[in-house]
């Protein structure tokens, strides 16, 4: 009993060693340049080692895309509006895109390449990235709307969806700027963004008031 728990501890090591080394990889070479060879290489295994965990590059990437969201979805957890949403997202996770002091942050930039690259249509990597996308957004969503106390509900869902919307288009776009390299003041724009959309709410709400 013993053994086979040393055995699976080490095989979990060794997945851990494997995820790692793919996502350093690809911050550097994207999906394309990346390869099972040079998984093996940086994260120290023989490739059967890499193969016998993951049966080719796509199942690889499916994995990394999890984990990635996984560990996204826990620092997110505690978000409590937009305001918050857009510092954490703009100023951590889009900021953190350029470099690879956040992997996990960085690896959501190389993700974009699944949305843009049309060829990649039937790569079960691209579908999950895809498909995370949109788990990522009804996360949003449903922290914006619990938020928004005291608005009538057929409001507040909509007010959550575009700001959702807004709150996804200016972090992606934060992203390509990250990547590449611009001079951005990260924190400064997350203020001025959160503002903007605080002001569209206020005026949606007032609007909704006047017409009752």
């Amino acid at each position: 009993m013993a053994t086979r728990r040393k055995t699976h501890r080490a095989s979990e090591v060794s997945k851990q060693a494997i995820l790692g080394a793919v996502l350093a990889r690809a911050v550097e070479a994207g999906y394309e340049g990346t390869t099972m060879a040079d998984v093996a290489r940086v994260s120290s295994l023989p490739i059967g080692s890499v193969y016998w965990h993951f049966q080719n590059k796509e199942q690889l990437f499916v994995e990394l895309l999890d984990y990635c969201f996984d560990v996204w979805r826990k620092t997110h957890e505690s978000v409590g509006d937009l305001r918050e949403l857009l510092r954490r997202t703009i100023s951590g996770s889009a900021a953190a895109s350029g470099g690879l002091a956040d992997p996990a942050a960085a690896f959501w930039s190389i993700g974009l390449v699944f949305a843009f690259e049309r060829r990649l249509e039937d790569n079960l990597a691209r579908q999950r990235y895809l498909a995370i996308r949109k788990e990522m957004f009804a996360f949003m969503a449903t922290r914006l709307r619990s938020s928004l106390q005291g608005v009538p509900d057929e409001v507040a869902a909509e007010l959550a969806h575009d700001m959702a919307v807004m709150g996804r288009a200016l972090t992606d776009g934060f992203r390509v700027a990250a990547a590449a390299g611009d001079d951005t003041d990260f924190d400064r724009y997350a203020g001025l963004a959160a503002d903007a959309l605080e002001s569209l709410i206020s005026t949606r709400l007032r609007e909704q008031a006047q017409s009752a």
